[in-house]
């Protein structure tokens, strides 16, 4: 079940940076309307705009999470956690591209949760890097899918046709058949072609 922000908790951190809430959401790019329903709890905060408010308040993304009261880019769990294990795939870089894991190495993740069949984990490998914060996080994606209108707007695993395997935001490209793919204080990849993607379902501190 999803609780309350602790709005006590986000006040004193905004003092302790001397900001307001509608400076927070400026360097957010996040309008004074969309700040107010987040810190409500009546709007899901993305997780790129969790790792960035963890950054701006000197924090890591897990107590953003804590204290915010809502999933973060995830998915509700059942009441009771059930155990899955799923596929082991790579490792997640501080540029978001993702090493895939030896073949002769495959290793199985509990997550502690269930989602759907054909979900794979990777885990961010980020030490002493901007994304140092994300350092050890788990992150699950769904089943590859082929190209569709349901990746557009979405953090995806995306499997682009030169070979690269990222964690992106997918956008319309300006050519038929391409995309602009974003990534957190990453240039975007401009006119990519998406051979197949991946949604992500949930991210979670753990260690595998």
């Amino acid at each position: 079940m999803n609780t309350k922000p602790d709005v006590d908790w986000f006040r004193r951190k905004l003092e302790e940076h001397r900001l307001s809430q509608s400076g927070l959401g400026r360097m957010l790019k996040i309008d004074k309307a969309s700040m107010s329903l987040i810190l409500a709890g009546k709007r899901k905060l993305k997780l790129s705009d969790a790792a960035d408010m963890a950054r701006i308040l000197g924090v890591t993304v897990s107590e953003i999470m804590e204290h915010i009261g809502v999933r973060v880019d995830g998915i509700k769990p059942s009441e009771a956690a059930n155990s899955q294990l799923l596929p082991f795939a790579g490792w997640i870089d501080e540029t978001a591209q993702v090493q895939p894991e030896p073949s002769k190495r495959k290793r199985m993740v509990d997550i502690g949760i269930n989602v759907e069949p054909g979900s794979t984990a990777w885990q961010w490998r980020t030490p002493q890097t901007k994304m140092d914060i994300l350092d050890g996080w788990i992150v699950v994606s769904g089943a590859r899918r082929e190209p569709d209108d349901r990746m557009i707007g979405r953090g995806c695993v995306v499997g682009t046709k030169s070979g690269e395997i990222l964690l992106r935001t997918i956008r319309r490209g300006y050519t038929p058949g391409s995309h602009t793919l974003l990534g957190l204080g990453i240039p975007e990849s401009a006119e990519a072609e998406v051979e197949w993607y991946a949604p992500i379902l949930l991210m979670k501190p753990a260690t595998v």
